[in-house]
C-alpha cells in the first residue's frame, strides 16, 4: 500500500497563459488538465503548466536533472544556457534565445528575481538553489514587465511560503568524490498574525582536478547557505515580509586545464588557486490589497564580495603567469509595483516604478613572463595591478496591459522607459623584475547617460478549447557601460544594445487529456551586440559592440502521461546566432560566424515512472549542441555537441525517502567553458553516484 499522505496531483496545461509577461484575461479561462498522475507527494509534478516562452520547474523536476546550483540550468528551458568555469558566479555567461551578458562587464540579458528580489550583474546572482518552490523561466523581452531590465528574459525564482501548519524537511547526501551535503529547510506559523521560513544548506567535495605537482586535488568545493523570512500580516490587506540570504564559498581553483592536455582532468601546477566569495542580501516587502488591485514596495540591499579569486594563467610547474582578483560589488534596489485585480473578461494591468545603483569596487593583479627578444631580456617578468571604481545607476518605469478584445482574443501592449548613468574611475601601475621604467596609463575617469525605450505588442487568441495562437513583437535595450580592463579612453565604453524580437507560436492539447504541448518560432535582430574580447598588442580586455547580430530558432515543449503511472516531459530549443555585419580584432570580417558562447541547439528530457508500493524512478537527458568561443570560430575553441543522462531510484516509507542516484552515466567528457587567451578549458562534471536519506513533517 502507498502511505496515506499519497495523494493525487493533477498537472495543469493552461493554454496561452502568460505567454509574454503580464496578466491574461479571457485566453487564461481556456486550460488544459491533464489526467491525473499519481505520485509521491514530494516528487509531483503538481501546477506545472505549458505555456509559449515560459518553462516551469518545481524542485522535483529540478532534482531528476541534477540540477542543485545556477550555473547547472543549462536547457532547463529551451535556448537557455550557462558556460562557467565553477566560480559560483564569477565571469559566468547566461544566454537565452541568442542573447548573452558579456563575461564581466556590462548588464546582464537575462535578469534574476528571488522571491521578488531582483539581483545585480550575473557575478552576483544567488548560486545555490536551496529550497526552491518554482523555478520559472520567461523567455523574450521582459523590460515592460518587471523592474529590472531584461532583454533576454527573465528566470523568475520562489521559495516556500509558510502555511498554517510547521513544515519541516531535512536532508543528507553522501556521493563520488566524497561530495557530502546537508540541507534542512522549515517554515511555520508564529501566531495568528505572523510566520516564518528559514532554509541551511552546507555541501563539499573533493575536486574532479588532480594536480600532479602538487599531488592533491586541484579544485575542491566548500559552501554554506542560509536564507531566512519573516512574515508579518497586521490585517488581511497587508502583509509584510523581512528576508535575508547569506552565501558563503570557501573554493579551491578555478576549473581550468590545458585544452592541449590528453587527459582534461588533469593539472601539473605551481598554484593551486583559490576562489572565495560571500554573498549577502536583506530585503523588506510590503504588500497592500485594496478592491481595484494591489501596491506592492520591494527594497533590497545587495552585496557580493569576491575575495580573491587566484589563478594559475599558464597551468604550469612554472611560476610564469598568474592573476588575482579582489572584487566587491553593492547594489541597492526599490521597486514600487501597482497591479489591478484579476477579473475575468475585464482589462489586466500593471505599471511600476523602479530604482537600481550598483557600485563596483576591483583590485585586479596579473604577472607574466614576456618572451625573449632584441629588447627583451630573458626572465623578464611583468606586473600590471588595475584598480578600479564601476558605477551604475538607472530609474525606470513600466507599464503593461491586457485588453481582452473578445472573450478568447487579448490585446497586450507594454512600455518601458529608463534613464541609465554609468561612470568609471581607473588607476593602473606596471613594473618589472628588471626595475626598468614603465609606462604609467593615466588615471580614466569618464561618466556616460543615455535615455532607453521599450515596448511591446501582442495578440493570444483562444482558438478552441484545445488550441491557442500567440503573436508578438518587442523593442528592448541593454544600457551602455564601461570596461576596467583598459586605459583608452576610445575603448573603455561601450554602447547601449538595441533588440528588435517577434515570436510566434501556438499551444494544444485537449481539455481532460494526457498530452500537451507548445511550439514557437522566434527571430531577434540585436544593433550594437555587447561581448568581450581582448585587444591585440597588449593585456588590455574590453567590451565591443558588433554592428548587428541576427538570432532565429525554434522551441517545443510537451507533457505526455501515457499511462497512469508514467510521466514524460520535453523541452528542445534550436538557435541560429550570426554576426550579420561585424569585424574581428584584426579588422576581417566575421559576417556569417556563429556568436561566441550560444549553443545550436538545448534539449532536456525526463520520464518519472511510480512503480508502486513506494518506488518511484526517473531518467533524464540534457543535450547542449555546438558551441563557439571565439568570434572568429575557431574550431579550437569550440565544443561539439554532448549529452549527459542522469538516473534517480527512490523509496519512501512513511517520512523517510532513500534516494540513489547516478549523473553522466556515460561518462561525457566536454567543456562548459573555454578561454582563447591562455588555451584552457572547464571541464563537465564527470560521472558521479551517490544516495541521499531524507526526513519530512
Amino acid at each position: 500500500m502507498l502511505p496515506t499522505r499519497n495523494i493525487r496531483l493533477r498537472a495543469i496545461l493552461a493554454l496561452g497563459a502568460a505567454t509574454c509577461g503580464g496578466h491574461l484575461a479571457a485566453a487564461e479561462s481556456k486550460v488544459t488538465e491533464m489526467s491525473p498522475f499519481r505520485v509521491e507527494a514530494e516528487f509531483g509534478i503538481e501546477g506545472l503548466r505549458i505555456q509559449n516562452s515560459q518553462a516551469v520547474l518545481n524542485p522535483y523536476l529540478l532534482e531528476q536533472h541534477g540540477v542543485g546550483q545556477l550555473q547547472d540550468i543549462a536547457g532547463l528551458a529551451p535556448n537557455l544556457f550557462s558556460s562557467n568555469s565553477d566560480t559560483r558566479g564569477f565571469g559566468d555567461v547566461l544566454a537565452l534565445r541568442g542573447s548573452a551578458n558579456s563575461i564581466f562587464f556590462g548588464a546582464p540579458s537575462v535578469a534574476l528575481y528571488l522571491d521578488d528580489v531582483p539581483s545585480g550583474s550575473v557575478s552576483s546572482y544567488p548560486s545555490t538553489l536551496l529550497n526552491i518552490d518554482s523555478f520559472v523561466v520567461k523567455a523574450g523581452p521582459q523590460g515592460t514587465d518587471n523592474g529590472r531590465n531584461a532583454p533576454a528574459g527573465v528566470i523568475d525564482i520562489k521559495t516556500p511560503v509558510p502555511g498554517a501548519k510547521a513544515r519541516g524537511k531535512i536532508s543528507a547526501d553522501y556521493g563520488s568524490f566524497h561530495a557530502t551535503t546537508w540541507q534542512a529547510a522549515f517554515d511555520g506559523p508564529l501566531g495568528a498574525t505572523a510566520g516564518y521560513s528559514a532554509s541551511f544548506g552546507y555541501a563539499e567535495r573533493e575536486g574532479y582536478i588532480e594536480n600532479t605537482f602538487l599531488k592533491r586535488s586541484a579544485d575542491d568545493r566548500r559552501s554554506f547557505t542560509g536564507r531566512g523570512a519573516l512574515y508579518l500580516k497586521p490585517d488581511p490587506t497587508l502583509q509584510l515580509r523581512l528576508g535575508v540570504l547569506v552565501e558563503n564559498a570557501q573554493d579551491d581553483a578555478t576549473r581550468l586545464s590545458s585544452l592541449f592536455s590528453r587527459d582534461p582532468f588533469v593539472v601539473s601546477s605551481d598554484l593551486n588557486g583559490v576562489t572565495r566569495s560571500d554573498r549577502y542580501q536583506l530585503s523588506l516587502q510590503a504588500r497592500k490589497k485594496f478592491s481595484w488591485g494591489t501596491v506592492t514596495s520591494t527594497t533590497a540591499k545587495q552585496e557580493w564580495d569576491l575575495d580573491p579569486s587566484s589563478t594559475d594563467l599558464d597551468l604550469s610547474q612554472f611560476p610564469a603567469a598568474f592573476s588575482r582578483v579582489v572584487q566587491n560589488e553593492a547594489t541597492w534596489t526599490q521597486e514600487f509595483r501597482v497591479e489591478s485585480a484579476p477579473a475575468p473578461g475585464q482589462p489586466q494591468w500593471r505599471a511600476g516604478l523602479f530604482y537600481l545603483d550598483t557600485d563596483v569596487a576591483g583590485d585586479a593583479l596579473r604577472q607574466f613572463i614576456v618572451p625573449p627578444s632584441a629588447f627583451v631580456p630573458p626572465g623578464f617578468v611583468q606586473t600590471e595591478r588595475t584598480v578600479f571604481a564601476l558605477g551604475q545607476k538607472s530609474f525606470a518605469g513600466y507599464v503593461n496591459f491586457d485588453d481582452p478584445l473578445t472573450k478568447a482574443t487579448t490585446l497586450k501592449l507594454g512600455g518601458r522607459l529608463e534613464r541609465a548613468e554609468s561612470e568609471i574611475g581607473r588607476t593602473k601601475a606596471a613594473s618589472n623584475s628588471y626595475g626598468f621604467p614603465s609606462p604609467q596609463e593615466a588615471r580614466l575617469a569618464r561618466t556616460q547617460t543615455g535615455h532607453e525605450v521599450s515596448a511591446t505588442v501582442g495578440l493570444v487568441h483562444a482558438a478552441s478549447d484545445s488550441l491557442s495562437l500567440l503573436a508578438r513583437t518587442s523593442l528592448a535595450r541593454k544600457p551602455a557601460g564601461f570596461t576596467a580592463f583598459t586605459g583608452n579612453p576610445a575603448l573603455a565604453g561601450f554602447q547601449a544594445e538595441q533588440s528588435w524580437a517577434s515570436e510566434i507560436g501556438l499551444t494544444f492539447g485537449p481539455p481532460k487529456g494526457r498530452f500537451g504541448g507548445s511550439v514557437l518560432g522566434f527571430w531577434t535582430k540585436i544593433s550594437d551586440y555587447q561581448f568581450e574580447r581582448t585587444v591585440p598588442g597588449s593585456t588590455d580586455f574590453v567590451v565591443v559592440n558588433a554592428p548587428q547580430v541576427i538570432s532565429r530558432g525554434l522551441e517545443a515543449k510537451f507533457m505526455w502521461n501515457p499511462v497512469e503511472r508514467v510521466w514524460w516531459d520535453f523541452q528542445a530549443g534550436y538557435t541560429e546566432v550570426t554576426f550579420d555585419q561585424h569585424r574581428d580584432a584584426t579588422g576581417a570580417s566575421v559576417k556569417g560566424k556563429h556568436v561566441p558562447f550560444i549553443p545550436a541547439a538545448t534539449l532536456r528530457t525526463g520520464v518519472t515512472v511510480n512503480f508502486g508500493q513506494g518506488f518511484t524512478g526517473n531518467a533524464s537527458y540534457a543535450l547542449v549542441g555546438r558551441s563557439f568561443f571565439d568570434e572568429r570560430n575557431t574550431a579550437m575553441f569550440s565544443q561539439k555537441s554532448y549529452g549527459i543522462v542522469n538516473a534517480q531510484l527512490r523509496y519512501r516509507f512513511d517520512r523517510w525517502t532513500t534516494t540513489v542516484y547516478g549523473q553522466n552515466l556515460t561518462q561525457e567528457k566536454y567543456y562548459q567553458f573555454i578561454n582563447p587567451e591562455i588555451f584552457a578549458g572547464s571541464p563537465g562534471a564527470p560521472r558521479r553516484f551517490g544516495v541521499q536519506l531524507t526526513f519530512v513533517y
